[in-house]
């Protein structure tokens, strides 16, 4: 069933010109200068070999969680939109639930899967939106989805990825004040917004990537 965000005015920021993302290769280019790292890819380094196994092991097949990702990450953009959303009825108790959350009511869209890039460093990458509540708060979230009701009591908050996104965002839109920063963890019709101050956020980045950069430092010349 095709669900419309009736509440939703999206004010849309335009893209940072000439950032492109190529799916296939999962690169971002800016001015024409390929970028080294993802922020995905700073931060999968914090996590243990098991972690990255489980990760890997997971990923692919009609249930794994790259398909079921890519769904629900592709309705909450088009529902953020305005626009009609056609899915597999499979992932209905994930995307009813998620779109009927109050954070999502009576908003403004103003980004949706907005790719971002920081001046100073070659690494960029992409939020899942930025919505403007009744209130005047400014909401940055990062979308998470889960294979169980059990797995959403227990999935951690995406810290250190609002942090550079919420950090690569003012370079270029000063202007934009993120009054928080929420991780969405969507599960099998139920949800949990984790929420979070965005200079926490941009803390946990900037110590992650800290540690990234002293960890290639002698392979610099």
């Amino acid at each position: 069933m095709p669900i419309l965000c009736q509440n939703c005015n999206p004010l849309l920021l335009e893209p940072i010109p000439e950032l492109d993302f190529f799916k296939e290769p999962h690169r971002y280019r800016w001015r024409g200068n390929w970028i080294l790292e993802s922020v995905c890819d700073v931060l999968q380094e914090e996590l243990n070999p098991f972690a990255k196994k489980k990760i890997e092991e997971t990923k692919h097949g009609e249930d794994g969680w790259l398909v079921r990702g890519e769904t629900i990450h592709r309705s909450l953009d088009r529902y953020l939109r305005g626009e009609v959303d056609m899915h597999d009825d499979k992932w209905s108790d994930w995307i009813d639930a998620l779109l009927d959350n109050e954070l999502f009511k009576g908003i403004e869209t103003l980004a949706t899967e907005f790719r971002v890039v920081d001046r100073f460093n070659s690494v960029a990458g992409s939020f899942d939106f930025l919505i403007k509540q009744k209130d005047g708060m400014t909401i940055l979230g990062d979308l998470k989805s889960v294979s169980s009701v059990k797995a959403v009591s227990s999935r951690k908050p995406a810290t250190g990825q609002c942090g550079a996104y919420v950090k690569m965002l003012q370079q270029h839109y000063p202007r934009i004040v993120v009054s928080q920063c929420v991780t969405v963890v969507s599960g099998p019709g139920k949800v949990k917004i984790i929420r979070e101050e965005p200079q926490d956020c941009i803390n946990a980045w900037e110590e992650a990537y800290g540690r990234h950069k002293a960890k290639y430092a002698a392979f610099d010349f």
